[in-house]
């Protein structure tokens, strides 16, 4: 009854498909229902068999346990929390599908499991309060007031509640069945009702079918191999190791200059917030100043859709594809790392990242600790308030000491910075800062004025949804919180100024990634790589470099080399990006993209004005052509069929070179990251 009712009410769900008839879409149900009955006799076998094992132990250590509570009590205990957390999982997986469409799987448990705490700061209280309740509730209703009610029914009406269970399930089974035929019988596998039925079958019926689909894939009965296209004349780049001592020795050949550099990555930035990019009013008057003394670059890509992958880019100049899964940065990774302070701080800078951020999300703190960084600054160690502190002070005592701490007020980030600046000589800094504000839920101080949304809403942001017909206002408290974010930078650029830095100071500012406000159907990012998520602003400024527009087709990875290139450096060979100043224009450069997280497994690829996404749960392609069709609304790969040929072999040998550098510790120590040359 509660999977019937979950199909009728949670859009999404299979019941509710407009592209299947009402028939089929009954049949997906009884396949819903069939694989609940099947996984429902294992829980039921395994609760008896657990509670036979916890009578034996208990049965053999009786003097070790109070007498006055009991065997039957005991395991009565045991198997209902059990069951409330079988049902907390299962609770959690709808609700995950409520606001997301994609059910728990075992990438979404990799994604959650290294960080739940975090993974649930970001959670709405309220819902998962609501699940954890429900469930408690389903675990009592299962395991204590079922059987009672069951067994005070007299025997006849005991068969027929039996009679009815096996009408059920016999007509599930056999609903299940004439689906299979439905979809699969002759040709009508590669038919689009066929296809259609398949793909709500695996994605849309249900938590269990979706663990079902998921278990099938790691048997190796589905999946998609990825290989490298011999007909295609890839030109791969690889490169030897070299010591940072080579490096320096290298640096120390050419006359370079020593400015101070500094890398601003906003969270969650949009290109179109800024004039430059065809924004329509003005939200950031500091980068808006920014711009007229800068090099703008129109078209950049961020690498991935979410945090975890993209803030590490544009310090690494590395894709973030490590895996075919979601994926951890490790301690002490068997791969190289030569970030872009690493190779500053051999050159005589100091060095320092501050973050709003908490770094420990994804383990990004593995990957940016290195013997390169002088002073490192987060969430999780920062001594100031962070945003769990305006509620509870307990839990936010608790979550520091297990480095689980909320973000940072882009005030105290900022704060942190200045007071290191000052602390140094007039050797050459490096500073990365990551501002965190303008994440959803957009918190502004309350003394902060607001200039486009109201101070309060009658209605709740959550991170992948919000009512559609508050569209506008949601951006408008977007939009305050990227002018409070503003303010923060203002205040920066105005200290460098003040202590006669900012003369000799590059400024580097981007977006870690955009935000998507129900463009393609979804909310917030971490989710499919449409271009309202995945185009972020490029702004370089530095001493006397030309003032203008490039409409050239940039990425993250591109961020390093170029940095260098202005402090005319040598190149470090570990990056996979480009200097956007120095290398000659190439019409037919690719740009690759990834999403891995709960909301979207998604590989892309941007080349010659087109931009190819790979949906790896729908296993589809989609084609735009971006520079007629910006907002990505026609997909065009049904008509262009050697268009996504041609760009699927490039995109799978980028997967693979990836995925198979970052599986062979081997050749780690031997090169870098492989290159696909265009």
């Amino acid at each position: 009854m509660l999977e019937v009712t979950l199909h009728l009410i949670i859009p999404q769900g299979a019941l509710r498909s407009q592209d299947l008839p009402v028939g089929a879409r009954f049949l997906l149900l009884c396949y819903s229902l069939t694989l609940l009955a099947f996984f429902l006799t294992l829980l039921a076998f395994f609760l008896l068999l657990t509670g036979a094992v916890i009578k034996i132990a208990l049965r053999t250590s009786s003097k070790f346990v109070p007498a006055r509570l009991g065997l039957r009590l005991m395991v009565r205990i045991v198997i209902t929390l059990l069951v409330w957390f079988g049902l907390v999982f299962y609770g959690a997986s709808w609700g995950l599908f409520w606001q997301t469409g994609s059910f728990i799987d075992s990438q979404v448990f990799i994604f959650m499991a290294p960080h739940p705490l975090q993974v649930f700061h970001w959670v709405d209280l309220d819902v998962a309060l609501v699940i954890v309740a429900l469930a408690g509730a389903g675990a009592f209703t299962i395991t204590v007031w079922i059987p009672h009610w069951i067994a005070r029914q007299p025997g006849r009406s005991q068969e027929k509640i039996v009679f009815v269970w096996r009408w059920a399930l016999g007509l599930s089974v056999l609903g299940a069945f004439l689906g299979t035929l439905y979809s699969s019988w002759g040709e009508r596998q590669f038919m689009r009702a066929g296809i259609l039925y398949s793909r709500n079958q695996v994605n849309r019926s249900g938590p269990i079918s979706y663990v079902v689909a998921d278990i099938a894939k790691h048997l190796g009965t589905s999946g998609e191999p990825l290989s490298i296209d011999n007909s295609n004349s890839f030109q791969i780049t690889q490169r030897p190791i070299i010591s940072l001592n080579q490096y320096k020795i290298l640096a120390e050949q050419s006359q370079h200059h020593r400015w101070n550099v500094l890398i601003l990555t906003i969270e969650s930035l949009r290109a179109d917030q800024i004039r430059a990019y065809g924004g329509s009013r003005d939200v950031m008057p500091a980068v808006e100043t920014l711009t007229k003394d800068a090099r703008v670059f129109l078209n950049t890509y961020t690498q991935s859709s979410h945090t975890n992958y993209a803030a590490i880019t544009p310090l690494s100049s590395h894709y973030p594809l490590r895996s075919a899964t979601a994926y951890t940065y490790p301690k002490n990774p068997t791969y190289p790392r030569v970030l872009i302070y690493d190779v500053l701080k051999a050159a005589g800078y100091h060095t320092a990242i501050f973050s709003s951020s908490n770094e420990n999300w994804g383990g990004m703190i593995n990957y940016l600790e290195t013997s390169g960084l002088d002073r490192f600054i987060h969430a999780a160690n920062s001594k100031r308030p962070t945003y769990l502190m305006q509620g509870d002070a307990a839990f936010a005592i608790w979550a520091r000491e297990s480095q689980h701490a909320g973000s940072l007020d882009d005030r105290s980030t900022v704060d942190e910075a200045i007071q290191w600046i000052d602390g140094l000589d007039n050797e050459p800094f490096f500073i990365a800062m990551n501002f965190q504000n303008s994440h959803l839920p957009y918190p502004v101080p309350p003394e902060f004025p607001r200039r486009f949304g109201p101070a309060k809403l009658d209605f709740t942001i959550r991170f992948a949804y919000f009512p559609k017909d508050k569209i506008q206002v949601v951006k408008d408290v977007y939009a305050d919180s990227l002018v409070y974010v503003d303010s923060q930078i203002a205040r920066l650029f105005q200290h460098l100024k003040e202590k006669n830095r900012w003369e000799n100071t590059l400024v580097v500012v981007t977006g870690d990634h955009g935000q998507a406000f129900y463009e393609h159907g979804f909310a917030s990012h971490a989710s499919a790589i449409f271009d309202e998520v995945m185009k972020v602003p490029l702004i370089i400024r530095a001493p006397g470099l030309k003032a203008g527009r490039d409409d050239r087709l940039a990425q993250h990875i591109d961020i390093a080399p170029s940095v260098l290139g202005l402090l005319a450096l040598p190149i470090h060979p570990s990056f996979q990006g480009i200097d956007l100043f120095n290398a000659a224009r190439d019409p037919k450069r690719s740009v690759y993209m990834v999403a891995q997280t709960p909301d979207a497994y998604q590989y892309g690829i941007v080349r010659s004005g087109f931009k190819l996404i790979y949906d790896e749960r729908q296993r589809e392609y989609l084609l735009f052509n971006v520079a007629a069709d910006p907002g990505e609304n026609n997909d065009i790969a049904v008509s262009q069929p050697a268009m996504v040929k041609d760009l699927a072999n490039r995109l799978n040998a980028w997967r693979k070179l990836q995925i198979d550098y970052y599986s062979n510790p081997a050749l780690q120590t031997r090169e870098y990251p492989p290159i696909l040359r265009d």
